[in-house]
C-alpha cells in the first residue's frame, strides 16, 4: 500500500508501510486544508489525481510485426459464407437430436462418471507457480484435496441451473496455477484450473459441495467441474419438466444486457444460450429464467439478438453468428467471457441445433472422421478440398480445431481462435510465440511469412485429420469387416 500526502502542493510517495514517516521534520507551514468545493475536483487539490500514462511519458506496447494471411485475407466472414455456404432447406439428422443432448443432466439420477475418473486433477496437480509467479507450497495442493471433499461425491444428485455466467474450475478455488510462467505456453493465460466455462440459465447437475460449501462440483451437457455454489440453485422435478416443454429461443448475440420486469440488468447475452420462451411481443421476446429463491422471473431481448427454435444451416444465418465469433480475443477455457478454439465452434453451431463436445480432442471424433495419417501436405490439401464440407468439417491438430470455411483464391481458408504462432529464438531454440490471441481467417500456412517463425510447426504439417460433424459416422457391418477385400474405413 502507497500513502499519498500533499505538502504544500507537492505529492509525497511513501513505502509500503502506513506508518512510514515521510519526514522527521515538522512542516514549516501548515498543511493547506483541502476546500469542500475541491474535493471531488479534478485539479492539483483533488486527493483522487493521478497521472496518466502519456503524462508520465512511459512508452506504450505497440502492433509487433503483421502476419501476412491477416493482411492479405479479409477477417470477415461474409466472403467466405457467400463463396462457400450452401443453403439448407432442411434439419439435418444430428439437429433432431440437440435437445436430448443439450437437457442431458435433468435425465441424471446419479453422476454420469465414476469418482476416480473426475478426481483426476487432484493426482495430476501436485506443483505449479500460482499468481504471484512463485511455486506454490505442496500444503496448497493438500488444502485442495480436502476442500475437494471427493468423499461426498454423489451424495446431493440435484438437478440445478446457473444463476450466472460462470467458469468451471479443475480445483474449487478461482486462483490460478501455471505449469511455468518462465516459458511461452506454460504461463499466462494458460491457467491450468481453468476447465471450461458455463453459460446463465443453463442445466446442470450437481453431485456435491467442497467441504466448506462455497463450491458445487457440477455438470454440464459438456464438461465438469467446480463453480461457485452462489451461482447455482436446485430445481424440482415440476420446474424442470416445465422448462423442458417450453418453446426455445437460440441466442444469436453477445454481450446484450438481459433486463427483469423492473428493467434491472440481470444478465448478458451469450451465442451458445437457448432460453425459454414466455411470450413474443412486439420486438421483443420474453423468457422465463429462474432466480436464487428457485421462483420464476421474465427478462426481456430483442428479437434481433435470438432466433426461435433452431436456425437453418444456410448463408444468412452463418453470416450473422459466424460474425459474431469473428469478434471473440482468445479465452483459455473460457476466460473472461471470450472464447477458445473449441468453444467457438461450439457456440457458433449451438443456435443451428447442432451439439458438439467441449474439448478439441472429443470435437474432433464427431461424425465422419477422415484420417491424414501418412499423406503428404499436398495430400491433406487435396482431402480437404474434395471431401471437406465448408462450414460443416472439423480440422484437427493436437490441442486445436479449425473450422473449414472452403477455398478462396485457391487456398483452403479456415476460421479458429488462436492464442499464437509457434516461433524460434535467434539461437534457433523452440518455444517462442508471437501472439494472434483471437478470432482469425487464415490458411494452414499461418505465420510461416515471419522471419522468426518455427517450420517445424506449421499447422498444414501437423493436422491429423478432419471430421464432417454433420454426417453420421461411418460404421462397417461384421460381415464388412470379415471381408478381405473391403478396406478400413
Amino acid at each position: 500500500m502507497k500513502t499519498t500526502v500533499w505538502m504544500s502542493g507537492l505529492l509525497l510517495l511513501g513505502g509500503c508501510s502506513s506508518h512510514t514517516p515521510l519526514t522527521t521534520a515538522a512542516p514549516s507551514k501548515p498543511l493547506t486544508p483541502i476546500l469542500e468545493a475541491d474535493r471531488n475536483q479534478s485539479g492539483l487539490n483533488d486527493p483522487f489525481y493521478c497521472k496518466l500514462p502519456q503524462d508520465m511519458e512511459i512508452k506504450l506496447p505497440e502492433f509487433g510485426p503483421l502476419v501476412n494471411d491477416l493482411e492479405r485475407f479479409e477477417q470477415s466472414i461474409n466472403p467466405y459464407v457467400n463463396q462457400n455456404g450452401v443453403d439448407r432447406e432442411s434439419l439435418l439428422e444430428v439437429q433432431n437430436n440437440f435437445e436430448t443432448r443439450y437437457y442431458a443432466p435433468w435425465n441424471y439420477t446419479i453422476p454420469p462418471q465414476k469418482v476416480q475418473d473426475v478426481s483426476w486433477p487432484l493426482c495430476a496437480f501436485k506443483g505449479g507457480y500460482g499468481s504471484n509467479l512463485k511455486p506454490v507450497p505442496p500444503a496448497w495442493f493438500e488444502e485442495m484435496k480436502e476442500q475437494s471433499n471427493f468423499e461426498a461425491y454423489g451424495t446431493l444428485n440435484q438437478k440445478a441451473i446457473t444463476l450466472k455466467w460462470m467458469n468451471i474450475r479443475a480445483f474449487p478455488t478461482d486462483k490460478p496455477l501455471y505449469k511455468n510462467p518462465d516459458r511461452p505456453g506454460d504461463g499466462y493465460p494458460f491457467d491450468l484450473l481453468q476447465n471450461s466455462s458455463v453459460n446463465y440459465n443453463e442445466p446442470i447437475f450437481i453431485s456435491h459441495t467442497s467441504k466448506d460449501g462455497a463450491w458445487s462440483y457440477i455438470f454440464t451437457n459438456n464438461a465438469s467441474g467446480w463453480v461457485n455454489s452462489d451461482g447455482v440453485t436446485p430445481l424440482d422435478d415440476a420446474t424442470v419438466k416445465s422448462i423442458q416443454k417450453s418453446e426455445k429461443i437460440f441466442v444469436v448475440e453477445d454481450n446484450v444486457a438481459m433486463r427483469d420486469s423492473s428493467n434491472r440488468f440481470v444478465a448478458y447475452s451469450r451465442v451458445g444460450m437457448v432460453l425459454p420462451l414466455e411470450r413474443s411481443e412486439g420486438e421483443n421476446y420474453y423468457v422465463r429464467a429462474i432466480d436464487s429463491n428457485i421462483s420464476s422471473k421474465i427478462l426481456t431481448l430483442s428479437n434481433r439478438s435470438a432466433h426461435l427454435g433452431i436456425s437453418k444451416l444456410n448463408k444468412g444465418n452463418l453470416i450473422t453468428i459466424g460474425s459474431q465469433m469473428m469478434k471473440n480475443s482468445y479465452g483459455w477455457g473460457g476466460m473472461y467471457g471470450e472464447r477458445d478454439c473449441s468453444s467457438m465452434i461450439r457456440d457458433m453451431m449451438t443456435p443451428f441445433g447442432i451439439w458438439l463436445p467441449r474439448n478439441s480432442a472429443s470435437q474432433s471424433r464427431t461424425g465422419e472422421v477422415i484420417s491424414f495419417a501418412g499423406l503428404s501436405d499436398n495430400e491433406k490439401l487435396y482431402q480437404i478440398k474434395t471431401k471437406g464440407v465448408p462450414f460443416e468439417t472439423i480440422i484437427y491438430l493436437k490441442g486445436h480445431v479449425l473450422l473449414y470455411i472452403g477455398t478462396y483464391q485457391e487456398n483452403v481458408m479456415v476460421m479458429h481462435n488462436i492464442w499464437g504462432i509457434r516461433t524460434l529464438d535467434k539461437q534457433g531454440n523452440k518455444g517462442g510465440r508471437h501472439i494472434v490471441g483471437k478470432a482469425v481467417i487464415s490458411t494452414l500456412e499461418l505465420g510461416s511469412d515471419l522471419e522468426d517463425f518455427d517450420p517445424s510447426m506449421k499447422l498444414l504439417s501437423r493436422i491429423e485429420s478432419m471430421n464432417i460433424f454433420t454426417n453420421t459416422p461411418l460404421t462397417l457391418t461384421r460381415s464388412a469387416k470379415n471381408t478381405p477385400k473391403k478396406k478400413s474405413l
